[in-house]
């Protein structure tokens, strides 16, 4: 039996200030988006995976903690988070656009959890942890 994830469902309370975080800082492949008064929805394709975030009908809790994780030594939330792995170029583009977004970041800069790797951690407009992580050669 093959199994395969597919999709994943996220809710926020505004599309749009997603859409700034994942399109415009974290240059995600959006593929679809709608914010208006009947609906609220911004997809993203994530190799097999889509990312779908809906607008929530009441205002939810916006989480200001990092969500503990065995990739680095911090975080005080038991929380899922995610590691999305890029290539260094890119890498280096999304820090200095979250630099700029003002977005919450664990470290101010990216820090080395090995030889050879670069990682940030930011917070999301709902407080959801997000690890940007790549690998490169070392000389």
């Amino acid at each position: 039996m093959k199994v395969e994830l597919n999709t994943i469902f996220r809710w926020c309370n505004d599309v749009a200030t997603m859409r700034h975080f994942y399109t415009d800082c974290l240059s995600l492949n959006e593929t679809y988006f709608r914010s208006d008064a009947e609906h609220g929805w911004l997809t993203y394709q994530l190799g097999e995976v889509q990312l779908v975030f809906i607008r929530a009908a009441d205002p939810l809790p916006v989480t200001t903690q990092f969500a503990r994780n065995p990739g680095y030594q911090g975080g005080d939330l038991h929380a899922e988070s995610w590691v999305l792995k890029v290539e260094r170029p890119s890498f280096d583009l999304i820090t200095q656009q979250l630099k700029n977004g003002r977005y919450s970041r664990f470290n101010p800069e990216p820090v080395a959890p090995r030889p050879g790797a670069l990682q940030l951690l930011a917070l999301d407009p709902m407080g959801f942890t997000v690890e940007i992580y790549t690998e490169f050669e070392t000389p």
